[in-house]
């Protein structure tokens, strides 16, 4: 667009002298054709300007990249490496996947509105909304994972960028159709349950000291009830996190996922009878209760209070 308003400016240029040369052109004096050229300038300086102006509305968008990182307490999450002190029995943990959802992003502009931010969609990453981080790499443990990461959303926004909230998730017009046939990143049938349970918000495994096959944590939406056609009518526990943070410069900040604190009151070395191991998000699996504690979350009963998974770091 800028190279299309410095043509248009280009091209005024030689309309206005054009015009000027015929008026003083005493032959054409008394002649219409200086006053139609003028009507053409006059006419052509309007377009001109209406065009810089959709430029610089144009110019004023900004595009933004929300940076994000796992951590495993202050250490940076990665695949092949095992670490130490986490849950109440202060075990093991050696990663073997850890990718999640978030949709609804929206950014804080400089007055304190929140606007959505238009998420890029010339990426496998990013669909209608929907983001995939993605912070294993197929190494180690992390086998059913892919040798590609992401800890990026990139999108547009109107104003300078001051806060970021989002949900941890996928919107429920979304979150039950078929992952077999879905867009990218929506066809990752790892993160997919059924056409009823929908999508795995998060996905989060390693092998722990008493779980040595496995530890798993799966975020999802539970108590769903079927409609008419495939997918879910409603779900009794949409179960997506919300992510507010009012102090936010994506020059500088970075959002951390942080396994430590997610897990802290969580015992990763046994699992509760006739339940999985791990939590996969039943509303009576009392293994859950930690976790879904530490998401904000309400579970078995209990008020949720803030989430203290996500936080906010210096890049």
């Amino acid at each position: 667009m800028p190279r299309l308003c410095d043509d248009f400016i280009l091209l005024l240029c030689f309309m206005l002298l054009l015009c000027f040369m015929l008026v003083l052109c005493e032959d054409f004096m008394h002649s219409v054709l200086p006053q139609r050229a003028l009507s053409w300038a006059l006419a052509f300086v309007g377009l001109t300007f209406a065009a810089c102006d959709a430029d610089t509305t144009e110019e004023r968008a900004r595009h933004v990249e929300l940076h994000f990182a796992a951590m495993v307490g202050d250490l940076p999450f990665a695949c092949g490496e095992t670490f130490v002190g986490l849950g109440t029995t202060d075990t093991s943990f050696e990663p073997m996947d850890f990718r999640l959802y978030v949709s609804a992003v929206e950014v804080r502009d400089a007055t304190g509105d929140w606007h959505p931010l238009a998420l890029d969609q010339d990426t496998p990453w990013q669909h209608q909304g929907v983001a995939l981080l993605d912070f294993e790499d197929a190494t180690g443990r992390c086998q059913n994972g892919t040798p590609e990461t992401r800890t990026v959303v990139t999108g547009w926004a109107q104003d300078e960028v001051r806060g970021v909230r989002f949900e941890v998730g996928v919107p429920f017009a979304l979150n039950h159709s078929d992952a077999s046939t879905a867009p990218s990143p929506l066809d990752q049938t790892a993160l997919f349950w059924n056409w009823l349970g929908g999508y795995k918000f998060v996905r989060l495994e390693g092998a722990t000291t008493g779980l040595e096959t496995g530890w798993q944590f799966h975020l999802g939406s539970t108590g769903c009830v079927a409609g008419d056609a495939p997918g879910a009518q409603e779900c009794a526990q949409g179960n997506r996190v919300r992510v507010e943070w009012t102090d936010f410069d994506p020059a500088t900040s970075v959002g951390l996922f942080d396994v430590a604190a997610l897990v802290r009151d969580s015992d990763l070395d046994q699992h509760s009878p006739s339940t999985p191991r791990g939590c996969m998000s039943g509303p009576q699996d009392p293994d859950c209760a930690g976790i879904f504690a530490r998401l904000g979350l309400a579970h078995g009963g209990a008020t949720p209070g803030p989430q203290s998974f996500v936080r906010v770091g210096s890049r």
